[in-house]
């Protein structure tokens, strides 16, 4: 890869991917929606240039860059976490966006289209498609991946492009600012609140985001047209192990209540954290453990929240 353009250029996974990017010496145009958007991390990129572009605005994007480009990373996403999952119309209008984002792809001569998808995805159809379930309304944002998902690869077909499926897991680092996992279960403990959790007998993975950034980049490359890839750690374990090590990043002494809340997930088999075909692809092999990475993590946390704090203290 040389040029590529990356859409949600400003958030989590954007801004390590356009680092890991940076780090193989490929130019990177980041479309990011709103000039009110924090671009302190990025600006500053010797080899990122920054676009405004609404989503909404795709169709536009061609003409407001110069030159070709061989690889386009669509991240972009709005309602990825909390309540705002279960809007169907928002979940919609993003599967509409990631086909026009295709089309743009197309338009500025990428060869490759590389769509982030989720674990979610697998989650609604473990559940969603049996027979008699009540899937939550939060089930939205899984369901409109998958759409996403297959709508624009046929699409990818139509134009003759290649393309790249990832299923991004759960995430975790610094600079996440959402309320994933990681986030809510150490910033519970941090707070001093009651660490109440489920018995934690199902499989997780969590994925540290440097190692995630460095499968997407690898996808660009080595990526199989017509493929999709489960980014893992290679080390899923019961969720109660992981709970185990954020308490000792925070502190051994926590009192934890596991099976205080009770579980209304999915469980999934242990194959679908299987990421051997992305290792065998594209030569990844995941970096960070969890026991490292979760002490990154706490600590980058445990800032925010004292710096929180202390503003909180000065008004």
């Amino acid at each position: 890869m040389k040029r590529v353009i990356v859409t949600g250029a400003n958030g989590f996974v954007g801004k390590w991917l356009l680092k890991e990017l940076g780090r193989e010496g490929v130019q990177v145009t980041a479309v990011v929606r709103s000039r009110d958007a924090d671009l302190s991390e990025i600006r500053c990129l010797a080899h990122v240039q920054v676009l405004f572009c609404d989503m909404a605005q795709l169709s536009r994007l061609p003409k407001m860059i110069n030159g070709q480009y061989d690889t386009f990373y669509h991240l972009a996403w709005s309602g990825s976490t909390g309540d705002l999952r279960g809007d169907y119309g928002m979940q919609l209008e993003n599967a509409r966006w990631t086909c026009q984002a295709v089309e743009a792809a197309h338009a500025v001569g990428c060869t490759r289209f590389v769509g982030a998808g989720t674990l979610a995805e697998l989650d609604v159809q473990a559940y969603v498609a049996q027979d008699g379930t009540k899937p939550a309304q939060t089930m939205n944002y899984g369901t409109a991946k998958i759409a996403a998902h297959y709508m624009s690869k046929a699409v990818c077909q139509a134009v003759g492009i290649q393309h790249v499926w990832a299923y991004l897991p759960n995430l975790y680092g610094e600079g996440n600012q959402t309320s994933n996992f990681v986030n809510f279960a150490a910033k519970t403990m941090l707070s001093g609140k009651e660490a109440n959790f489920t018995s934690g007998e199902q499989l997780y993975d969590f994925v540290y985001i440097s190692d995630a950034a460095r499968a997407l980049c690898l996808l660009g490359e080595k990526g199989r047209d017509g493929y999709s890839y489960y980014i893992g750690s290679n080390a899923a374990k019961k969720l109660k192990y992981f709970i185990m090590q954020i308490k000792d990043a925070v502190h051994p002494q926590i009192r934890l209540h596991l099976g205080a809340v009770p579980f209304c997930g999915v469980a999934q088999e242990p194959q679908v954290f299987d990421c051997k075909k992305l290792m065998e692809h594209t030569g990844y092999l995941p970096q960070v453990s969890f026991e490292e990475g979760i002490q990154r993590t706490v600590a980058w946390l445990r800032l925010q929240m004292e710096e929180q704090g202390s503003n909180h203290a000065e008004i």
